[in-house]
């Protein structure tokens, strides 16, 4: 671009170059949007910097008229790229990005991990070259199949985070501090005994009398996914107290979806002390044996 001989009505006074992307001032100035949009935000007056008049801010900021933005266009101007000459400056990105042997360009198969970067004009002695092409039917698949696994992923995390917040609004009514809801978590302890798998379970000790049943799920599900019964809209927490003492220590049974989780819950917590619950607790996999309610009460009266 030969500047010198550039109408001075386009250029802009801020950067002596002509004008690009023009806006008008209310003063009826005009500038380089970018050049006046630093202006203003760098100088705390933010006047006009031709007649220093009252302040303006961005927001009213105008475009130029379209004769003006029209005549800024077929300025001729040159590509530092491929040094080609009389290019009409409204029409230099397309140039650039349709035409310019030089302008770098990624390879057809970049949209299977092909990495290759270059020259236009390079472009068709890589593509003969190119070891991502002939493999664009098996890469393709592959990627297609990876994206659905993710999105099968993230649908996945997603029931998790609806089960976990709805197993979080139901407090059942049998973890309540009271012998009506300990008899409760005793009598389903005996009946469900003989459909768990043993291994899935965990049996914890020395908890205090206080614990609510959040407690333990928050506290569990961090090790794995705790058990959701659909039938009763209940997490596969029980809490057992011990009627004759009412504050004294109970203990509590977890059920998880696999014996993976339940034995790394022991590994984590037996004999780990909890401070919120000033505690140290046992913890082992649950090998309950059939029983009745009263064989359960005997257990307890022993402790």
């Amino acid at each position: 671009m030969d500047e010198q001989s550039i109408d001075p009505n386009l250029i802009c006074s801020i950067c002596h170059k002509a004008l690009k992307d023009p806006v008008c001032t209310p003063c009826d100035h005009t500038y380089g949007r970018e050049c006046i949009t630093r202006w203003l935000n760098q100088n705390d007056k933010s006047s006009c910097p031709m007649c220093l008049k009252n302040p303006i801010s961005i927001n009213e900021l105008t475009q130029a008229s379209r004769p003006l933005r029209n005549i800024l266009d077929q300025i001729r101007v040159q590509c530092t790229l491929c040094a080609q000459t009389d290019l009409q400056r409204g029409n230099f990105v397309d140039h650039i990005n349709k035409i310019c042997p030089k302008s770098v360009v990624p390879c057809q198969a970049a949209d299977i991990k092909c990495p290759w970067q270059g020259p236009r004009d390079e472009l068709q002695s890589h593509i003969s070259t190119c070891v991502f092409e002939p493999l664009r039917p098996v890469l393709s698949s592959l990627i297609a199949q990876n994206r659905q696994l993710i999105d099968q992923v993230q649908k996945h995390d997603n029931e998790i985070k609806k089960l976990i917040q709805q197993m979080h609004q139901l407090q059942p009514t049998t973890n309540e501090s009271n012998d009506e809801s300990d008899s409760s978590s005793v009598s389903k302890f005996s009946i469900d005994d003989s459909n768990q798998k043993e291994e899935d379970a965990i049996f914890i000790r020395n908890l205090p009398a206080t614990i609510k049943f959040n407690d333990l799920f928050d506290l569990f599900s961090k090790i794995g996914r705790i058990k959701y019964n659909a039938n009763t809209k209940k997490a596969e927490v029980f809490i057992f107290k011990n009627p004759n003492k009412k504050d004294g220590l109970c203990n509590a049974k977890v059920v998880f979806i696999n014996k993976e989780s339940a034995a790394a819950a022991v590994v984590e917590y037996n004999g780990k002390h909890i401070p919120q619950w000033n505690t140290r607790l046992q913890v082992n996999i649950s090998y309950p044996k059939k029983k009745n309610l009263n064989e359960v009460g005997k257990t307890y009266n022993r402790k």
